[in-house]
This record gives C-alpha cells, structure tokens and sequence, in this order.
C-alpha cells in the first residue's frame, strides 16, 4: 500500500473516530436533555418493622433545595406499588444546569397509605459532585404526625390543623391529609403529599384552604368566629366589643355608651368598615389587618382600629395578640445577638389551646405559655434526652435560658417575632 493510500486511510479512519465520540458527546436523551451530565440518584427504601405494605402504597422520593424559604422541589420519583414490598428501589434523574456545585440538597423518601403518609426517611444530604451516586438502602421510620393544635372554620367547613416543623396534618369534615411545605412568597404555604391540588396557606392564624381544586372563603379560628372583636385604645380611653349583631362603644370614662345593632360591613383591600350605625349621629368603625402596638402597655396586636364619633377621631388596637403568635412554626435565626450554629435548628410553635413546643438545636421540647395584657412568659415541661455535638449543646443550654426570662414579645416591621427579655430582644425568628 503506498504511502498516499495509507495517509488517506489513516484520516478517513480519524474523522470516522471523530464523528462517533462527537455522537456520543452530545448524545441527549429522549426529552432532549444531556443524558451525559444529568445527574442519577439511586438508592432504595427499606424500614426493619415486619409489616406488609397494601396494595394501594405510593412510595415518593424527591430532590429539594433547602435554601429557598419552604424548599424548593428539584427532582421527584412517585412509585405505585402494586402490592410490592421493601426494599423499594428508586432513581432520580436531574438535568443539568438544574444543582448548583456548591449548594447542599436534601434527599427524602416516604411511604403513603391511603393518602396519608406510614413511613419516611430523614432527610439526606447530598452535594452534587459527580454524575452518578448511590445512596444504598435508606432506612424509614414510622410516620409520627403533628397533633391537631388550631381549630378554624373556612366558611361552614370545620378544619383542624397541626403543624411540626415542615409538616402539616389536616381534618376536612371526614378526610385527613398529610401536607408538606412548599415555596410561598408570604407566610407558609403547605401542599398535599398525595394530591397537589391540595393544599393550605396559613398567613397568622388565619389562612386558605383549596381541596382538590375547590377554594374555600377564608379560614379563620374557631375562637374568632365566636367571641366578639375587642378594642380599646388611650387619651381618652375607650373600648369596642364587636359581636355577631351588635356593637358596644364606651368613652369618656364611661359616659358616652353606645349600643347599636351592626350593619352590613363593608370589605376593604385590608380589613373591613361599619358605617351608618346611628340615624342622627355619625359613627364609623374601621377595622384593617395590620399590626398594632398598645401605647400603654407596648403589647402587639393583630388589627388596627380607627373610629370617627361625630367629629371626633379614636384610634386604638384590637384582636387577640396571641393569633400573633399562633399558626405557622416559628424558625429562630438569631439566640442573644450571636446569630445561630449553620444548619443547625430552633423553631418555636405557639398552640392555640396555649401548648408550647418545638426544637432547641439538638432536642425536641414541650410546654406552656402565659399571655396577659401585659406580658408573655413561657414554660417548658418536656424535654427528649439526645446528646449531639458540644457545640450544639451549649446552643441548646442557651436557648433554654433564655425561653425561662421571656416577658414579652414584638414584631419588627418585617414580620420577624422578637421575643424580649427587659425590653431587650434576645430571640429573632420567622415563620418557617
């Protein structure tokens, strides 16, 4: 073969070897992705208990970012059982471009029967590194779920409510479901495990409710629906009672009393109005959902109250200061102006029945808490035993301190609650 021949054959051969590594390179997959760079998650479920699951089981496993307020949800594997039992194996497939290198993830598992969830995992931590990675068998331990703690009425729809850390169990009438948190712009959005046309978004204490689809009138406490509205403010003094039919006005150190039946209100963008309650005199009352603070007593409160007498003009505050405190869990992000361990956690839950409780870095506790015109104060019953690192244990020791000096609280002008020890703040938290 002379030299010519052998050169050309030797190119043709060259760009023949070209052209398939540049077909492999850039091979994608079916949908178009780059099957080369996705990222393969696998791994299995599994749990020790020697229980058969039914054949409805739905095994889910997802992918979410954790630094997104709620979590952002990256990948997501749902799996019908059919009768098949643990081990569960499962696979995630992520697309590229979709993880950040440097950003830490979180992998968790479930199990759900009839809708609700039997079995989870912890949470896995998982820094996106390489472009395949098996987590092995993840062991699942039965599902505990958060104890109904807020009774609300949506319409005429009774619910009950409770939540723990990211996780939310719900009563409609006679069906239950199991919710997790998801990505809101304000306050705490939560969607059904099993039905994403579910879900509940508590702002306070109030929220929405959608089932399935169908959106529900507001949720408001059971407690709100039936006691009367309060108001009162300073110089003069006055005070409001707000009923079903009725509303009682007293000023002037009680000789102005005025006690008239309610009209129809009227809706505001924030809050609500009551105007032509007398024939010869004039009386408006004003009510708007933003946060009001008592210049006596520096207590919070959840509304603003203005009323125009003839003309005179009574500001004030009204509402129960607890429903503040009350609803979606509170995350601490600073303990004394030190700021808090990285990814470390303390979270706060304030009961609507006045039930404490929530984690201190390394373990979970229970208790009480006391709110007067004056003061709040908080007290712990219960405390689970785990040892973690020191550093999270002096953390701990640190925030039960100061739990035990609380005396009031504030929301700063952020929506942040500021728990205060001799008007000084010493927690700073969100809602989570």
């Amino acid at each position: 073969m002379s030299l010519i021949r052998r050169t050309t054959l030797a190119i043709l051969l060259l760009a023949l070897t070209l052209m398939v590594g540049a077909r492999a390179l850039f091979a994608t997959t079916a949908d178009g992705s780059d099957a080369a760079s996705s990222l393969h998650i696998t791994g299995s479920l599994s749990y020790q208990a020697r229980v058969a699951l039914p054949p409805d089981a739905l095994a889910i496993v997802e992918l979410r970012d954790p630094s997104v307020p709620g979590g952002r949800q990256v990948a997501e594997q749902r799996i019908a059982l059919d009768g098949r039992q643990v081990p569960i194996p499962f696979e995630l497939v992520v697309e590229p471009g979709a993880l950040l290198p440097e950003q830490t993830y979180l992998i968790r598992g479930a199990i759900l029967s009839a809708g609700l969830a039997a079995w989870l995992t912890d949470e896995v931590p998982l820094v996106p590194s390489v472009e395949s990675l098996d987590l092995g068998v993840i062991m699942m331990h039965s599902y505990e779920p958060p104890p109904f703690a807020s009774e609300l009425v949506c319409g005429d729809q009774p619910i009950r409510v409770g939540v723990l850390e990211d996780r939310m169990r719900l009563q409609v009438g006679d069906r239950t479901f199991d919710l997790r948190q998801a990505v809101s712009a304000s306050g705490a959005r939560y969607v059904a495990l099993a039905d994403p046309t579910t879900s509940f978004w508590s702002k306070g204490d109030r929220g929405m409710l959608e089932v399935a689809g169908t959106a529900y009138p507001e949720c408001i406490p059971v407690e709100t629906a039936k006691t009367p509205f309060r108001a009162t403010g300073n110089e003069p003094f006055w005070s409001l009672v707000l009923g079903d039919k009725r509303v009682e006005l007293i000023t002037d150190l009680g000789e102005t009393r005025i006690d008239v039946g309610l009209t129809e209100q009227e809706l505001l963008e924030d809050g609500r109005r009551y105007q032509n309650l007398l024939e010869n005199r004039e009386l408006v009352i004003s009510i708007f959902d933003r946060p009001c603070v008592d210049t006596m007593s520096g207590m919070p409160f959840p509304a603003t109250v203005e009323i125009q007498l003839d003309d005179r003009r009574l500001e004030g505050c009204g509402g129960d200061p607890a429903t503040l405190l009350q609803g979606a869990e509170w995350v601490v992000e600073d303990i004394g102006g030190g700021g808090i361990i990285d990814r470390s956690r303390v979270t706060l839950n304030f009961g609507a029945d006045g039930r404490l409780w929530g984690r201190a870095s390394c373990n979970t506790y229970q208790g009480d808490y006391t709110l007067t015109g004056e003061s709040l104060t908080l007290a712990l019953s219960a405390t689970t035993m785990m040892a973690c690192a020191p550093a999270l244990m002096d953390q701990e020791s640190k925030v039960f301190a100061l739990l035990a000096q609380v005396r009031a609280f504030e929301l700063d002008p952020t929506g942040a609650l500021l728990l205060k020890i001799d008007d000084k703040p010493v927690l700073l938290a969100r809602r989570g």
